[in-house]
């Protein structure tokens, strides 16, 4: 289809669905006809969603999860054992984990990995503050739960090195091999991630 024939709207939206990762060309056509055909209050409704996306979300002062108020709701739970933190990239590997129901601790979201080719540093992922965290709240054991890609090994080793140069007496461990290389934890089925959790393994301190 030849978007010159389009409408201006429906071309600039268009132009805006081919920018979301996973949808071409054909996806972006079909979605922008859909959206074409429902009523006005959909409509509506799904613009007032997406500016809430800019207005009404923010990131928890105590762990970078996506939040609607100063804190997050798993931050504010009592219940949640405060010994144990899983690091992880994003929340939507939270939400992945909180799926499977086995980890009860805390968390903290990096917001990214270490990409030196990319020029992502420990400043741009947030790893001073989460240092200070570890040092403040002085918890047992840190379970690293990062993809297990080039960058997720990289941010790993790097974040272990730190920890047992800076914090003495704590546990550090990292998902069991479950989840194939290259692999990310948010499509992890459930028992893959469940058995990951279960097996998770101290860090070796040569690694």
């Amino acid at each position: 289809m030849s978007t010159e024939l389009l409408p201006l709207a429906l071309r600039n939206v268009l132009n805006d669905l081919e920018r979301f990762p996973g949808i071409g060309q054909k996806s972006a056509q079909r979605i922008a006809f859909f959206l074409m055909e429902q009523n006005p209050d959909f409509l509506e409704r799904i613009a007032t969603n997406l500016t809430g996306l800019g207005s009404g979300i923010k990131k928890c002062v105590e762990c970078g999860m996506l939040t609607e108020n100063e804190k997050c709701k798993i931050c504010l739970d009592d219940r949640r054992d405060g010994s144990i933190i899983c690091v992880v990239e994003s929340a939507l590997d939270v939400i992945a984990i909180e799926r499977i129901g086995e980890f009860k601790g805390r968390y903290y979201v990096l917001g990214g990995l270490l990409s030196p080719l990319d020029n992502v540093g420990p400043e741009d992922i947030g790893v001073a503050d989460f240092l200070n965290m570890i040092r403040e709240k002085k918890f047992e054991e840190v379970i690293l739960a990062l993809n297990p890609s080039t960058e997720g090994e990289t941010t790993a080793l790097y974040l272990k090195k730190l920890l047992q140069q800076d914090v003495s007496g704590l546990a550090i461990s990292r998902l069991a091999q479950g989840l194939p290389t290259g692999a990310a934890i948010e499509y992890a089925d459930d028992l893959t991630l469940s058995r990951a959790f279960s097996g998770r393994q101290v860090f070796k301190r040569n690694i």
